[in-house]
């Protein structure tokens, strides 16, 4: 394959094209990363695996398929995806040279580091004396808001933090820094109703499992944390070369959250997004994830800590396409846990309390969604 040679200048107008890149993914997300692009770089076309997309145009550009990468000259594939690790090694499966490979996401994570930076807020910055501590992934993570809680509270949940991880942060925080945590009387675990069918580190968003391991130590089924970290070193290369701001830890990135209303289909976005989420059947994975909130709880109840298992709020478009079998497979274990165990559970997935204006996607709030359902749950918490 011919490659377009960096020191070979283009004239777009009147910007000079030193880089010439293909942009695999066309949600959203691509949208952040083409505008963090410089202006001497050119975006060839966008690839995509959904066919339905193919010869589409986003930006004026071209929608192909992966199997048509073949036919241009590029510098860089720019994976502007979260599905950032699946992508990558179907790129790598397909023959393209890892150097020319930008894992934006995971760059984006690695270079900010955003678990390590929240644990040191809260051990070196944060003065209040915690009294609740809230866990989930990306559900809780927007949408419980610490500073509308009528008690002190910090947010340790992340995007697509699952409950091996939940468990860990606040064993690490009990343990190890007791003198903030010693005021801490309940913990929120928020789950979603695939929790239990949910592993981090096996999926596609294991890459993120290095954010947790400097300061767990702790890597779970995930073998390459080497791996992630040489990525890192030849996207920070890249990421130079193409992206604004490079004086920037952030790279001048900006977390613009949507709002339902901005989709066009919503029926549609929900039920390719509960699909997604329900294509999942792993007994092996259900059945260590009960044993690892067996030992969340188990922990709590050493501490003399209340726990409050919170399902968050879905708009219909997604939860009236949710799986009934995965569904009813998590009732079946938080009633069999509720037998066994004392916490408190309040569950608002199908609860017609919110409108479309209070989601930010079909399966999440946003910001004025979060701070109306945590102003719920100050009312609904036994807080005795």
């Amino acid at each position: 394959m011919v490659r377009l040679l960096r020191k070979k200048h283009i004239h777009k107008g009147m910007v000079i094209v030193l880089y010439k890149v293909l942009m695999f993914g066309t949600e959203k997300s691509s949208n952040i990363v083409a505008s963090m692009l410089k202006d001497d770089v050119e975006i060839l076309a966008y690839i995509d695996n959904d066919k339905n997309k193919w010869g589409s145009r986003k930006n004026d550009k071209i929608i192909l398929g992966p199997h048509e990468i073949g036919c241009f000259e590029y510098d860089y594939i720019v994976i502007g995806d979260h599905f950032n690790t699946d992508i990558c090694e179907q790129l790598l499966n397909i023959g393209i040279d890892k150097n020319e490979i930008f894992q934006y996401y995971l760059f984006l994570d690695n270079n900010l580091n955003y678990y390590k930076w929240k644990i040191s807020d809260f051990v070196l910055k944060y003065r209040a004396k915690a009294e609740v501590l809230n866990t989930g992934m990306f559900y809780s993570w927007v949408g419980f808001k610490a500073d509308a809680c009528i008690k002190k509270a910090f947010n340790f949940a992340f995007s697509s933090q699952d409950l091996f991880y939940d468990y860990l942060t606040v064993k690490y925080l009990l343990k190890n820094w007791p003198e903030k945590t010693d005021e801490v009387r309940y913990v929120f675990i928020g789950l979603s109703y695939y929790s239990f069918q949910y592993d981090m580190s096996l999926s596609s968003m294991r890459h993120n499992v290095v954010l947790y391991y400097d300061i767990l130590k702790e890597a779970h089924h995930f073998d390459n944390i080497e791996g992630v970290y040489e990525d890192y070193a030849i996207n920070k290369e890249i990421a130079d070369k193409l992206l604004r701001n490079r004086d920037n830890r952030m790279y001048g990135f900006k977390w613009n959250m949507t709002n339902l209303d901005e989709y066009e289909d919503k029926w549609s976005v929900g039920k390719k997004q509960a699909e997604i989420d329900c294509n999942k059947d792993y007994p092996e994975t259900v059945a260590e994830n009960i044993e690892i909130f067996q030992k969340y709880l188990e922990l709590l109840k050493d501490y003399s800590i209340k726990p409050i298992v919170v399902v968050y709020p879905a708009s219909k478009y997604y939860y009236k396409n949710f799986s009934e079998k995965i569904e009813q497979e998590f009732h079946g274990i938080i009633n069999e846990m509720r037998e066994r165990y004392n916490f408190q559970y309040l569950d608002y997935f199908r609860k017609e309390l919110f409108n479309d204006e209070d989601f930010g996607g079909v399966s999440y709030l946003n910001y004025y969604g979060a701070i109306k359902f945590t102003k719920l749950l100050n009312e609904q918490m036994d807080w005795s």
